[in-house]
């Protein structure tokens, strides 16, 4: 199994063997004041090989900062099965979206990681979070 791509978006809703992306891969967002958090959906699409179709793959999606402190990080068990509509040795696709909002520390540089069965997956997803212009900070 592999990534197929990893985003943040505005708005991401994954429908019917479809995910809806409204504003995918913006990587600048700002917040008011620190702590806060993003309002924003990650989504995601990960290909599974024919053979390992039918058994629980663990899914994980972490966000880490700059310093490579994790902040947040959902995991699932997922079972991706076979459509009859699959023709044999086939990728079969899954498409996931999480929604937002998101925890954020400090300002700075950070990235989403998706881990499949513990293995980190390339690449990661950079964005920066910056103060909103004309806040003041304490």
């Amino acid at each position: 199994m592999r990534q197929e791509f990893l985003m943040l978006a505005d708005g991401a809703e994954a429908v019917a063997g479809k995910v809806y992306i409204l504003g995918g891969g913006a990587d600048v967002h700002t917040a008011p004041t620190f702590p806060s958090a993003i309002k924003a959906d990650i989504a995601l699409g990960f290909l599974v090989e024919w053979a390992e179709t039918n058994q629980p793959i663990e899914l994980q999606v972490r966000l880490v900062d700059a310093d490579e402190v994790e902040r947040f990080a959902v995991s699932v068990e997922v079972v991706v099965g076979r459509p009859a509509t699959a023709k044999a040795g086939q990728d079969i696709r899954n498409l996931v979206a999480i929604k937002g909002p998101f925890p954020i520390a400090q300002p700075g540089a950070y990235r989403l990681v998706m881990r499949l069965d513990g293995v980190d997956q390339e690449p990661p997803f950079r964005f920066w979070v910056d103060r909103a212009a004309g806040t003041v900070t304490k």
